[in-house]
């Protein structure tokens, strides 16, 4: 028996015996929860990944004052020291400013706590197919989620994986990977989502200027359904509306899908999003229902690409939360009956929303990071308000 079959029984059996945690999220529909992306990639020197600081290196390499992969800051005062992995980078007193591995399962633990008392529902586990497609990656990538599956059924999370076909479009590459998962029982797990019965599975990357994608997906539809997996696509913002062959095709394949969810990261500011709802939102979600297909909309705090792009530190202010706020209200008022929050941990583009530092350390020339203002968990209080009345539109507690 494979290691991963082996944890598999090992995560059945110790549910069996403990029970489901107090406030245990139902895992039985996406309906009325409050999913995060969750992407799990950060890695520093000396957490075992002999990868070095991933994710948080500068487009240059390195990782200091002048240069730097992310444009916020997380809050690590409530981590433990086993966790804490001092930076060449000083906060304003002085001290070290340290970071946080997604390799640590005390770190996940940590990031689903606070899920749990916040009331966020759980994750979409991302899992690259540029990254598992090398043996050190893949195997980064099942270390971190081993550490999600365990963290949910700690908390009485909920999880679904998430494939994103950024940067790879090898259809070999996904097969290979979700059939030997499913042959490991992972989606057996009690905590994994389920939708119409089946465990719930996402795709990301479906989008007619990546004609690439097209076969990818086309094939990935046949290979989820005949492994019993409901589906969920992620795909452009424009989806419905753009016209030509590719897009037809994107169309065809949505509608083989069991939930749409268009990616709005990034395509609208403050003064832009209740037109973007009333014009472009409203009229998705029509679409879906009338096909007898689920919508996800995605909503996100703010969006930041100084640090990572060199293209606009700050691009989308947060306005003090208020703009993530009226993107939950309007998808929402939209009749959405499930959110996807982007992201949880995302600190890359800006778009994190799990506590932050307040006080953030110090780069120099263009390399700085997002100050935000008030209390380090506004956006999970946020979330959770959010998570809160969806649960009671679908007739939870």
């Amino acid at each position: 028996m494979g290691r991963l079959a082996l944890f598999a029984l090992f995560l059945w059996w110790t549910a069996v015996l403990a029970g489901p945690p107090p406030g245990t999220v139902p895992n039985d529909t996406p309906e009325g929860l409050l999913l995060c992306g969750y992407q799990g990639w950060f890695n520093t020197p000396g957490d075992g990944s002999d990868r070095g600081w991933r994710h948080y290196r500068g487009i240059d390499g390195r990782f200091d004052a002048g240069s730097s992969g992310i444009d916020c800051w997380p809050d690590m005062s409530e981590a433990a020291p086993g966790e804490r992995f001092e930076t060449p980078f000083r906060k304003p007193d002085g001290t070290p400013a340290a970071v946080f591995s997604s390799r640590n399962p005390a770190t996940v633990d940590r990031h689903f706590r606070w899920m749990r008392e916040y009331g966020v529902s759980g994750v979409f586990f991302q899992r690259f197919l540029q990254e598992i497609r090398t043996a050190d990656g893949r195997e980064n990538g099942d270390v971190v989620f081993e550490n999600v599956r365990n963290a949910a059924r700690n908390h009485g999370r909920v999880w679904a994986l998430m494939y994103d076909t950024s940067g790879c479009e090898e259809f070999a590459v996904l097969e290979r990977d979700l059939r030997s998962l499913a042959a490991a029982g992972i989606f057996r797990d009690g905590r994994c989502l389920r939708d119409r019965g089946r465990p719930l599975l996402g795709l990301w990357g479906l989008f007619a200027e990546r004609p690439g994608s097209i076969p990818l997906f086309r094939r990935a539809v046949a290979l989820a359904h005949e492994l019993g997996f409901s589906l969920l696509i992620g795909t452009d913002s424009q989806w419905r509306t753009r016209t030509g062959p590719e897009a037809d095709e994107v169309r065809a394949i949505l509608a083989e899908a069991e939930i749409v969810s268009p990616w709005m990261v990034g395509r609208f500011s403050s003064k832009e999003v209740d037109a973007f709802y009333r014009d472009t939102v409203r009229p998705d979600f029509e679409w879906c229902r009338a096909r007898g297909v689920g919508f996800l909309p995605v909503v996100f705090p703010g969006f930041s690409w100084g640090n990572l792009k060199g293209r606009g530190f700050d691009l989308i202010p947060r306005e003090n939360g208020a703009f993530f706020q009226r993107q939950l209200e309007l998808a929402q008022g939209c009749g959405a009956r499930m959110i996807y929050v982007a992201m949880f941990d995302e600190m890359d583009e800006g778009t994190a929303i799990f506590k932050l530092d307040p006080h953030p350390p110090q780069g120099s020339g263009n390399n700085r990071y997002l100050a935000v203002p008030g209390p380090s968990d506004r956006y999970l209080r946020i979330a959770g308000e959010a998570a809160a009345r969806l649960r009671e539109a679908a007739g939870g507690k």
